[in-house]
């Protein structure tokens, strides 16, 4: 005999008020609870009692799991409104995300379809616009300036392998051949669009060396000037454990070592942190080695890639995290597969294949919805939908007819992917714009909706700024690494 929720709940108060009226006419007592106060255990209720707040419990769960009480005329073909809003908590102060005591006891005794959530659509309305109008790639970018004496190729092949913004956007990363990690301030002109005939050359802030050749490096993702502690980055070289470095002093600040089964110490191929900052993955052959941020030394979680002859083969050679879903990770290969990871435990869940070379970089669009991958000797940078695994939405095509890595980089507000070609052409892409089918193509091609020369020669590296209208590139084989500003002038940004 089946017994609707209203039927149950009348049921269990008609028990409770019999109770109360029997134990105690005038008052009920507070019932205390065993935990988490062990010391009031001869206070607490019998086997048998029904406790109060028992029922508002099973109350608050048959109102969640049913929307419409048992004396409406009908509980179907009523369509149910859900609003959903996410608020990033870096747009309200400390005072705005604090809730009192009284606020939260209040809502602890409300049913889950009746808790109020504030809903601020403006807000993200014009942040997304505000995002959206960062950058301006109506014309060709102008070069406003650059680094030419650091790197003398003349002496040496110093060429550049990469650059990468700090993630408050307060210098710049980069990696050359002589094994040597710069990091580059900004001129103060730059933020004077009047000053810019007068902007001066970019100045090395501090140089950090590695011993050998420099696999792989990264920023600390929460990295922010004023904080000195968050200001450190990572590197993995030849022969070497991962070294963590302060980015103010360039000091080694700790390492972490990774040892096969023969404990001899090996390098790992690349690196990267979560998207917390607290954990640490290495790439290996067939292998991943994941190290805790506040346990440098060699305790590290081992997770083979390949076991049982399935799974993913080759050198590991990129990470990408994204913080709209921390329970996955994506894990690039040079065996040109792409495998999704869940998370804490590291199990395979997909492995993607469309790649025609080794996946050299991976990058989730600022919601999570799609993941972004490229690889060496490989003309088309693939976007994966993630909510159909396995789907290609399209293709975006470029020259890259070597086996180094060919950075690419997305805009913050997820519109716009830039990436260099070796024949010195930076081509810039719209995700708003339809994808077309080209020729006899299985896959859609996005076409670019700018393209300018940018160097000379092969454009390895290239990044956009976290908050202004800048985009840094670079050239390999040259003593060239200038930073072109995307709009007119940068009052824009420093206003927001």
């Amino acid at each position: 005999m089946a017994f609707s929720c209203s039927h149950v709940l009348s049921q269990l108060r008609s028990d409770v008020e019999s109770s109360e009226n029997k134990e105690h006419p005038e008052e009920r007592k507070p019932v205390k609870r065993k935990y988490p106060f062990p010391a009031l255990v001869e206070d607490q209720p019998k086997d048998d009692e029904i406790l109060p707040e028992a029922v508002d419990l099973l109350e608050s769960i048959f109102s969640s799991l049913c929307p419409f009480k048992d004396d409406s005329p009908t509980s179907e073909g009523i369509p149910v409104e859900c609003e959903t809003n996410i608020v990033s908590s870096s747009n309200h102060d400390d005072t705005e995300i604090e809730t009192s005591v009284t606020e939260q006891t209040t809502n602890n005794h409300k049913g889950l379809g009746d808790i109020d959530v504030a809903v601020d659509i403006d807000d993200q309305t014009q942040m997304s616009k505000e995002l959206d109008e960062i950058y301006d790639f109506a014309d060709i970018p102008a070069q406003i300036t650059g680094s030419w004496q650091e790197f003398d190729s003349k002496k040496t092949n110093n060429f550049t392998k990469g650059c990468k913004w700090a993630p408050d956007g307060s210098c710049i990363m980069t990696c050359s051949d002589d094994n040597y990690l710069r990091l580059f301030n900004l001129p103060v002109e730059l933020w004077d669009s009047s000053k810019w005939s007068e902007m001066s050359e970019l100045e090395v802030a501090l140089k950090i060396s590695e011993g050998e050749l420099i696999y792989d490096y990264c920023w600390y993702p929460l990295m922010n000037s004023s904080e000195p502690n968050t200001c450190c980055l990572l590197s993995c070289s030849k022969n070497a454990p991962a070294h963590l470095w302060d980015a103010f002093t360039g000091e080694l600040r700790c390492s972490y070592r990774s040892y096969n089964q023969m404990d001899e110490m090996i390098a790992a191929r690349s690196l990267s942190f979560d998207t917390d900052g607290q954990r640490i993955f290495c790439g290996f052959e067939k292998t991943v080695r994941i190290f805790d941020v506040n346990l440098p030394g060699r305790h590290c979680e081992v997770r083979p890639t390949f076991a049982k002859k399935s799974g993913q083969i080759g050198i590991i050679s990129c990470f990408a995290f994204t913080p709209q879903n921390r329970s996955i990770s994506a894990i690039g290969s040079y065996g040109k597969s792409i495998g999704i990871y869940s998370e804490p435990h590291g199990e395979l869940e997909f492995l993607l294949k469309g790649q025609r070379g080794g996946v050299t970089q991976l990058q989730f669009s600022p919601d999570g919805n799609h993941l972004y991958s490229g690889g060496r000797k490989d003309p088309e940078i693939l976007c994966w939908d993630m909510r159909n695994l396995g789907t290609v939405l399209y293709a975006m095509r470029r020259v890259c007819s070597t086996n180094q890595r060919m950075h690419f980089d997305i805009s913050r507000s997820g519109n716009y992917i830039v990436s260099g070609n070796n024949n010195g052409v930076i081509t810039v892409w719209d995700t708003a714009q339809e994808p077309k089918v080209v020729g006899f193509a299985d896959i859609p091609v996005l076409e670019p909706t700018l393209f300018f020369m940018g160097h000379n020669d092969c454009v390895n590296g290239i990044g956009l700024h976290p908050t202004c209208p800048l985009l840094c590139s670079l050239l390999l084989g040259k003593d060239d690494i200038p930073i072109f500003c995307l709009r007119k002038k940068m009052a824009y940004s420093i206003e927001q």
